[in-house]
């Protein structure tokens, strides 16, 4: 995978969901009722419980919370200096060795 945080993000989403595109986790809502529909993660059988502001792209409580984590990875891999995911990395990496 690219060292690209948004390159990554997009192999993840790409790799393991039926959508191509990253999806505006900020912007997503519980769902308040039963809904038909399933999870955008392959495979996924639990119930969804969360949508996007169009009322698709559904997640269950599971992947929304993995979709998040993701997103919020990417995010702060796009910061500079030590707070950049990718250098805790690069210093975790170091420290095991």
């Amino acid at each position: 995978m690219s060292a690209d945080p948004l390159s990554r993000l997009r192999a993840l989403i790409k790799r393991y969901t039926v959508i191509s595109f990253i999806p505006d986790i900020d912007n997503y809502r519980r769902l308040t009722g039963q809904r038909n529909g399933s999870c955008i993660f392959r495979g996924c059988t639990e119930p969804v419980v969360w949508e996007d502001a169009r009322g698709s792209n559904l997640l269950c409580e599971g992947h929304y919370q993995t979709m998040k984590w993701w997103i919020e990875e990417a995010r702060i891999g796009l910061v500079a200096g030590d707070q950049s995911a990718l250098f805790r990395f690069e210093q975790e990496s170091s420290h095991e060795q």
